[in-house]
């Protein structure tokens, strides 16, 4: 879950990574139940005591909201400092608010730790991915990961010597689900101050039991235009004829426009579909209107057989539905529309999984609980029910986005906690279950030149279950023992996983408290 955006879910009083007005703390207000908490999972009180840290925004890509870091710097009235490996990041300080600055309220600048951002550049999100978002609310990593999918895809109209072009950049989509339909009511609202509403999809759901697959209408539209263009190339200059018999008819290109966005409000797509991919596409040649009158036609027997429970085909090849359709909580017109297929084709190329954890390394809300009552805080985080089965939530959720992430794809797992487990040992769970079809892999380089606090050891007994791993050594013994050989192997994959997961703290890093690891998919 997202503790970034703050200005959205957090009183201007309390500023983004644990700065609030006063700048005061002490250990001395924290509840019994939180000491308690922290002594159990080894988590140093002092963290709570940072109360100078810095906070992050990060710079929108769309050339049309930029704005430069010196631009910014004067608006503000405070040093900016890009951060170094980190692009579009910039630190400010802490005392810095932007609700009531003119970058902030024109979309211009994130708010947004960077940690979190560090966790969707993990992804390593390329053009055309499909990302799937796990807990996404409230919003600031699904609105980066939208803004890299969309940061060259914009329409745009040129004047070439046979008449106007429309340029389509490919931007791929993102799919968040929550279970909170007023967290996501902010995603909303985050994407579209953002201008970033064309690629993205919201639904209502429980993160362990989601299975819809990624937007599969997309596919069929691509393909199709894509076939298109390949034939037009082949036809060479019969285009040309066709062109004249089609001004004849008076059927011209601004008029195949017009019916392409008289589609989009009649049947299931139109116009839209048309901005979310890559190729240049002339609306001058009958052949173009010949082929999106088919698409349409293709999404809409899609749709209905997918209602009726039929199975469906794409490119001759019949695909079976696994589920009932489920209605996205919010989603543009061409995303809505999909037919929602199932199968393996139709798996994400990367899924983050920013679990539900007790917050406990988030100073912003930690500090937010000091002046709103711990009573509060214990409620929601610290009730011993919801502390005994939040293991059991943080691998339902990992399990099911590993489920619904293609071979090859990638898998990131974040907290914002600082409890070993809700961390190295949902991991190291994960992993041992795993073995065979997962690998955990190293962070990209963006992560490199941030300083990290030191990551805990995971769980023997946990590990040594998940691999069902038989002491051969007395029980009588305190925890798991093993024999040599086992002894080494343990210790192997606990140092595996302490060399290759990132923790970030407010005292080692100079952000809020976070957890990454990042899994690639082999099967």
């Amino acid at each position: 879950m997202d503790s970034e955006d703050d200005d959205f879910i957090i009183d201007e009083s309390i500023q983004a990574d644990g700065v609030s007005a006063s700048r005061t703390f002490s250990l001395d207000n924290l509840p019994v139940e939180f000491v308690a908490f922290l002594a159990k999972n080894e988590i140093d009180s002092a963290i709570y005591t940072v109360t100078d840290l810095p906070r992050y925004v990060r710079l929108n890509p769309d050339p049309h909201l930029t704005i430069t870091p010196e631009a910014l710097e004067k608006e503000l009235g405070t040093k900016v400092e890009p951060v170094p490996g980190l692009e579009a990041f910039c630190r400010l300080s802490g005392h810095v608010k932007l609700r009531n600055t003119q970058a902030y309220k024109d979309g211009r600048i994130f708010g947004m730790d960077l940690s979190s951002g560090i966790a969707v550049y993990a992804l390593d999100i390329q053009p055309g991915d499909h990302v799937l978002d796990i807990c996404c609310a409230p919003g600031a990593k699904l609105c980066m990961i939208a803004g890299l999918l969309t940061n060259s895809g914009h329409v745009r109209s040129d004047r070439l010597r046979d008449g106007n072009q429309l340029r389509m950049d490919i931007t791929g989509t993102v799919t968040g689900i929550d279970i909170s339909p007023h967290r996501l009511s902010t995603c909303r609202s985050l994407l579209k101050r953002h201008k970033l509403q064309q690629c993205a999809r919201l639904f209502q759901a429980d993160g362990t039991t989601f299975g819809v697959m990624r937007p599969s209408a997309i596919d069929t539209i691509r393909a199709r235009i894509m076939a298109g263009k390949k034939s037009s190339t082949q036809e060479g200059q019969s285009a040309q004829p066709a062109k004249r018999s089609l001004r004849e008819d008076g059927q011209n290109g601004e008029e195949a426009q017009e019916s392409m966005a008289q589609a989009a409000l009649d049947g299931d797509v139109g116009h839209e579909a048309l901005q979310q991919f890559h190729t240049n596409y002339s609306m001058d040649d009958e052949g173009s209107v010949k082929r999106q009158k088919a698409t349409l036609a293709a999404l809409s027997s899609m749709s209905s057989q997918q209602d009726e429970g039929q199975a469906t085909t794409f490119n001759g090849t019949e695909i079976e539905s696994n589920q009932e359709k489920l209605t996205p909580f919010y989603a543009p017109k061409i995303l809505r529309s999909d037919p929602q297929l199932g199968g393996e084709g139709y798996k994400y190329d990367k899924v983050i999984v920013d679990a539900e954890c007790t917050h406990d390394g988030s100073i912003a809300h930690i500090l937010k609980y000091e002046a709103w009552g711990w009573d509060s805080f214990h409620k929601n985080f610290m009730a011993q029910d919801r502390l005994d089965s939040l293991s059991g939530l943080q691998r339902g959720l990992l399990l099911n986005g590993f489920r619904l992430t293609k071979a090859g794809g990638i898998v990131v797992y974040s907290t914002c906690s600082l409890s070993r487990a809700q961390n190295e040992d949902i991991v190291a769970w994960f992993l041992a279950k795993m073995r065979g079809r997962a690998v955990l892999e190293p962070l990209p380089k963006h992560a490199l030149g941030i300083p990290t606090a030191s990551c805990k050891r995971p769980c023997r007994s946990i590990i040594a279950s998940a691999l069902d791993l038989q002491s051969e050594v007395s029980a009588t013994q305190e925890g798991w023992r093993g024999s040599p050989g086992q002894e080494a192997e343990m210790e192997q994959f606990q140092n595996h996983i302490m060399n290759l997961c990132l923790r970030y703290d407010p005292i080692a890093s100079n952000t809020s408290g976070f957890f990454l690891a990042r899994i690639r998919k082999i099967a």
